[in-house]
């Protein structure tokens, strides 16, 4: 019944072009105004501003106020959606491939200009029925957060909230991984049914989780990632000067994003030391075997959930 309702809720939303100008709907995997959510909302603006007369976004908001954060791939695969500002590890269930994301040793434009784009663009469409239109986030670090210090890569006796794009590493660490929505990790936290979870530096505020969390674990772990997703037919059906308008306008979102966050990284753990969490510096052994365990957990998953597409995956993301 929730479904249905916002589907007739969306659908008052035309996705119909009028007269030369495109009507898209456009949904964020996280809450509307959020550190997750800023450069995906730049990007409507600019959309918006440029493409008067072209193309029209009518940005609905964002998880879980819209819908779940783990709705939003199914949804825009359905059309549902026109576009949606999500991360891999929110849609591996439709596109596996893209777990591979967070592994990938080169940038953005990196891999625009040696197939690696290419050929997950292609994995998108064909699985989740969805261009690969941006990524406007990349090398970002997860951390693990304890409420229980460590001396050692050994989380043995702890339970961690984990997306799927950190389970790998938490689990091969020996902690039990807990999957759950962003808006519960909270209270699981006040509860202390979790000792832990894994989210970037950026964002801890917007949840208010540095009022229940002690301690940042380092280093940090794989590339986190936001991707900005068409869905293709919709895409296909747009004309010539409107996919290009998108376009350029995702090329300079892709362009700002490594300088966006990487000020924002150390601005962020201030934020945090103010705020009473403490950062746990292992010892250089134990951290570089936490950075090469997850490395090679992550590529195990992909390589066992891709068999016959991973290992070029790995070759096109690998240096």
């Amino acid at each position: 019944m929730k479904r249905t309702l916002l589907c007739l809720s969306l659908s008052l939303f035309s996705a119909s072009s009028i007269g030369q100008e495109a009507a898209l709907r456009a949904v964020s995997a996280f809450p509307e105004g959020s550190f997750w959510s800023s450069q995906f909302e730049r990007f409507v603006k600019l959309a918006n501003e440029k493409g008067k007369g072209l193309v029209r976004i009518q940005y609905l908001g964002g998880a879980p106020k819209v819908m779940p954060p783990f709705e939003v791939g199914t949804n825009l695969k359905s059309g549902v959606v026109d576009l949606a500002n999500n991360t891999s590890s929110y849609y591996v269930n439709l596109v596996p491939e893209a777990d591979a994301l967070k592994l990938s040793e080169y940038t953005i434009q990196e891999m625009r200009a040696n197939g690696a784009w290419a050929y997950l663009n292609e994995l998108h469409e064909r699985k989740g029925n969805a261009y690969f239109l941006a990524l406007p986030a990349e090398g970002i670090n997860h951390f693990i957060y304890l409420n229980k210090p460590v001396e050692k890569a050994d989380l043995r006796g702890l339970k961690v909230r984990a997306s799927p794009i950190t389970r790998p590493v938490v689990e091969a660490l020996g902690a039990t991984a807990i999957t759950s929505p962003p808006s519960e990790v909270y209270t699981m936290l006040e509860r202390n049914t979790v000792d832990g979870f894994t989210w970037p530096a950026q964002g801890i505020f917007d949840f208010s989780w540095q009022r229940v969390t002690k301690y940042r674990l380092e280093p940090g772990v794989y590339n986190g990632d936001l991707v900005i997703l068409a869905n293709a037919s919709r895409w296909k059906s747009l004309s010539a000067a409107q996919r290009k308008l998108l376009q350029d306008v995702a090329l300079q979102i892709e362009a700002e994003n490594r300088a966006f966050y990487a000020g924002s990284l150390e601005e962020e753990k201030k934020k945090q030391a103010a705020a009473g969490m403490k950062p746990l510096r292992l010892p250089e052994g134990e951290a570089k075997r936490v950075t090469q365990v997850a490395r090679e957990q992550g590529w195990a998953v992909v390589l066992r959930n891709t068999p016959e597409t991973g290992p070029k995956l790995k070759q096109l993301l690998s240096k």
